[in-house]
């Protein structure tokens, strides 16, 4: 072989050693890059319902026993979504010192979405329990009003205003 060629052979396998040592140093250097990605899952505490206003009508009496035969309605139906733990249904009414009588009733609370109280009965503004034992559910249950009215109370016409909160037990 002629000194000429083997100098070009020689040049040539040294660029290509040079080459191939720039590509492993780039590699080992790194051709990638890094993210962190956190993910935050807040507490979603969701409540509806869907009837916006009702209005309940005493329009019947027993004559023998003195007595006003109540009005009812279960057409109303709540809602709730909680990602949360240890949480309830509460209600308030915002009528301070009802002349009639207005009860309320969790009925057909969806299975292990909560535990409905007993009857409540609005006679102040006080926030009463509803729905006890809401954990990491959505549920929905109909809910059952009573108005009613003693003889004595006479003829009139009152306004509640029913707020249904999730909270912390």
């Amino acid at each position: 072989m002629k000194p000429k060629r083997i100098s070009i052979l020689l040049q040539v396998l040294l660029v290509f050693v040079t080459v191939l040592a720039l590509l492993e140093t780039a590699h080992a250097q790194g051709a990638s890059a890094r993210q962190v990605v956190t993910l935050e899952v807040l507490e979603l505490n969701r409540i509806d319902i869907n009837m916006m206003s009702l209005t309940l009508t005493i329009q019947d009496a027993n004559a023998q026993a003195g007595i006003t035969i109540p009005a009812a309605n279960s057409d109303g139906v709540l809602f709730w979504t909680t990602n949360g733990e240890n949480k309830k249904i509460t209600v308030a009414s915002s009528n301070a010192s009802p002349r009639f009588e207005l009860k309320l009733m969790a009925v057909d609370v969806t299975p292990r979405a909560g535990v409905p109280v007993p009857e409540i009965i609005f006679n102040d503004t006080q926030t009463k329990d509803f729905i006890t034992g809401v954990t990491k559910t959505s549920g929905r249950c109909q809910i059952r009003y009573t108005a009613s009215a003693p003889i004595q109370a006479g003829v009139g016409r009152e306004t509640y205003v029913i707020t249904y909160t999730i909270t912390g037990s």
